[in-house]
């Protein structure tokens, strides 16, 4: 069954010099009209490979003891193998972007908003080009230093805090402020204090430098200058004017950025919540690190967390909610979210029944005394058509009600145009997002840093793999030729859906996907979750198969019915999802994805599915790095050969590979010997199929 033809490997990046030139691709006899190309190419050519040639950086003596190396074009390569990784990868998640993270060697690249992140943990400009130096193995470029001064310019400088229920925009550059207050908007939201002797009066305190969490990679004199007591300067504005103040500060407008911070420990107008962890309740190491990003100087940062699926994201959400103790209003993307989401809170804290509410079209609970949890879908919040009574009543609440803590499962759908508007009209003192990939297809993911706030963490799956933490998931692409009999209508359509169809209903993929349902069924006992965003496929390969499916009509009722029969049930170890099942659904069980269909080249669908299956099972021990179980979960992508979806497959799988997995090929599945027994051997089922085809397909589209 495993018979594979090699493992699909992360594909070199094509640089501009490795592109093909005009010159290249023109016929020989006609190389003299384009030799004004050529030479125009050739220089470009030669001018990339001379920005890419560092064979005349100079090492330093001891580079052998140093891990990284960092390239002028702000490319950062670490060595895994290093004694210094662990100390080196929690530096560089802070201050730059993960672009691949394979076994031996990652490779990472500095980014304003990278750096705009590394500033809002604490980080400042002097600590960052420090650090940086120590751990390079030659001398830190110029254009390097100059970067990250030009991008930390004005990041970090100034902060929104809200103490005491009162807005202050607070920074330890007094020039900053006098420069903010030039501007009209600005000027017009500060409230003057009696006493105040002019534009240039601030409120001075001092506060205690903060520890970046890089201490051991600084020495005595760089320590001390970040740890020092620091005169912070604020001046307050007009809650009514707060949005108008933030939008003011964007890139696009004075270029100040603003950080929000909640001093909630001081916030005597909103109530507390009694709510606490629960012994029982022990975060992990990463999951302790994700939080201290957070909480480093006593208030609660407003950011993002990016963790695998599997990982704990709900135990560090409501981490943050039980340190905050403020009321919390939690958003997830579908109804079941909501209800696995509520089963969190209550499995991990100790918050009473009566403190906890849903909000969803079947559940429009309220929470009783002053203060509570809600937890809700961002439809929910946003919807902007006619709702009934009572909805009306508890959208109106949560529009009113200050939020100590606003938590957003799944943020990478944040972006999007409907869900936006979730963060104007909810009034929140701290925003945390959570997601397993922060990856968009439309490249709007750094919306969120506006948004919400920066990326405050990112977990490397291959640790956790390496761990224990999460599962180890065997990937496999399976190529399935396409019968003579589709691959000749393919080949006539014209729409790209009907092709789609034909590609998705070829009858060696479902001759492929009954093998797999049977193997991990029979012989090993899996748990099996089948994913087609086709709608026509997943209806006919569930029926055929006789297995229950999840789609976007099925009731709420029966999707936690049949959830649970999955989970509990011996007579059901397969299900078929649509894509309703990417986002939010919790089914630990599973061990198994099938996939055959998908949407596009969507990275992120590819790694949120992969998601599903990550949680860990079996003994810890055994999952550790050299423990007896190589793989404990199975991740089949079925692909028609020489068709679009080729294409798509590779698109999708990148963003996987790029966090170190690795796509082994299998070519010879269903096994020969296994034909007479699985549906659609005999040309008159693929051709009465192939009709069920050609009939639907208007139907579907």
């Amino acid at each position: 069954m495993a018979g594979g033809d090699g493992d699909r490997h992360r594909a070199p990046k094509r640089h501009k010099s490795s592109a093909p030139s005009k010159a290249a691709l023109v016929d020989e006899s006609a190389e003299f009209d384009y030799a004004d190309d050529f030479d125009d190419d050739a220089l470009d050519a030669n001018t990339e490979v001379k920005k890419r040639d560092f064979t005349k950086l100079e090492l330093k003596p001891d580079h052998a003891n140093r891990p990284l190396w960092a390239c002028a074009d702000g490319r950062i390569f670490l060595e895994t193998f290093s004694p210094l990784y662990k100390q080196a990868y929690d530096f560089l998640i802070a201050i730059a972007e993960p672009v691949c993270r394979p076994e031996s060697m990652h490779e990472y690249n500095l980014t304003p908003h990278s750096l705009y992140a590394a500033v809002s943990v604490g980080l400042e400009t002097s600590t960052i080009i420090s650090v940086l130096s120590k751990l390079s193995k030659t001398k830190l470029p110029r254009e390097i230093i100059d970067f990250i001064h030009g991008s930390t310019a004005n990041y970090g400088k100034v902060k929104l805090v809200l103490k005491k229920n009162r807005y202050f925009v607070e920074s330890p550059f007094p020039e900053v402020l006098s420069n903010l207050l030039n501007d009209d908007v600005i000027s017009k939201a500060r409230i003057s204090p009696e006493d105040s002797l002019g534009a240039s009066s601030f409120t001075i305190s001092k506060t205690s430098g903060q520890a970046s969490g890089h201490e051991e990679l600084l020495n005595g004199m760089d320590l001390a200058a970040a740890t020092e007591d620091k005169e912070t300067h604020s001046f307050e504005i007009d809650p009514s004017q707060v949005e108008n103040v933030k939008q003011r500060c964007l890139p696009n407008a004075l270029n100040y950025p603003m950080l929000e911070e909640y001093d909630f420990r001081n916030d005597t107008v909103n109530p507390d919540l009694d709510m606490e962890l629960k012994p029982q309740a022990r975060p992990r190491p990463y999951q302790e690190k994700s939080l201290s990003k957070m909480f480093g100087n006593g208030r609660a940062r407003s950011g993002i967390i990016v963790l695998p699926c599997g990982a704990g994201k709900s135990l560090v959400g409501v981490s943050a909610a039980c340190r905050i103790k403020k009321s919390c209003l939690c958003l997830a993307t579908n109804a079941v979210s909501v209800d696995q989401w509520a089963f969190q809170f209550k499995l991990w804290s100790t918050i009473k029944d009566d403190h906890i509410s849903r909000f969803t079209s079947d559940n429009k609970e309220k929470f009783r005394g002053m203060a509570g949890v809600v937890v809700t879908t961002y439809n929910m919040v946003a919807f902007g058509g006619k709702r009934s009574e009572d909805s009306e009543k508890i959208i109106e609440e949560i529009r009113n009600r200050e939020w100590g803590l606003l938590l957003m499962d799944e943020v990478h759908v944040v972006p999007a145009h409907m869900f936006r508007k979730v963060i104007s009209i909810t009034k929140s003192h701290c925003k945390l997002g959570l997601t397993a990939t922060l990856v968009r297809e439309d490249e709007r993911i750094t919306d969120l840093n506006f948004l919400i706030g920066p990326k405050l963490y990112e977990a490397n799956w291959l640790d956790l793999v390496k761990g224990g933490f999460i599962a180890n998931v065997q990937c496999a692409e399976v190529w399935c030729p396409m019968t003579k009999e589709f691959f000749a209508e393919y080949l006539k359509k014209e729409n790209s859906k009907k092709k789609q169809v034909l590609y998705v209903m070829n009858p060696n993929k479902f001759r492929a996907c009954e093998f797999l349902i049977r193997f991990h069924e029979q012989q090993r006992g899996d748990k099996i979750i089948v994913f087609a965003d086709n709608l026509f496929a997943l209806t006919a390969y569930a029926m055929k198969l006789r297995k229950p499916m999840i789609y976007g009509a099925t009731s709420h009722a029966e999707r936690t019915r049949i959830l649970y029969q999955f989970k509990n049930s011996p007579e059901v170890n397969t299900i078929f999802l649509s894509k309703v099942g990417d986002n939010s659904i919790d089914i630990p069980e599973a061990n198994v994805i099938i996939q055959i269909s998908s949407h596009a080249g969507s990275r992120r669908q590819e790694a949120q599915r992969l998601g599903r299956i990550l949680r860990a099972k079996g003994k810890h021990q055994d999952r550790m790095a050299g423990g007896k179980e190589e793989y404990n979960a199975f991740f089949y992508s079925l692909v028609s050969t020489d068709t679009q979806e080729m294409y798509y497959s590779t698109k999708r799988q990148q963003f996987l590979i790029d966090q170190g997995y690795s796509f082994k090929v299998i070519t010879s599945l269903p096994p020969p010997e296994e034909g007479p027994n699985l549906s659609y051997y005999t040309l008159d089922e693929q051709l009465e199929l192939l009709g069920k085809v050609g009939i639907s397909v208007p139907h579907w589209l």
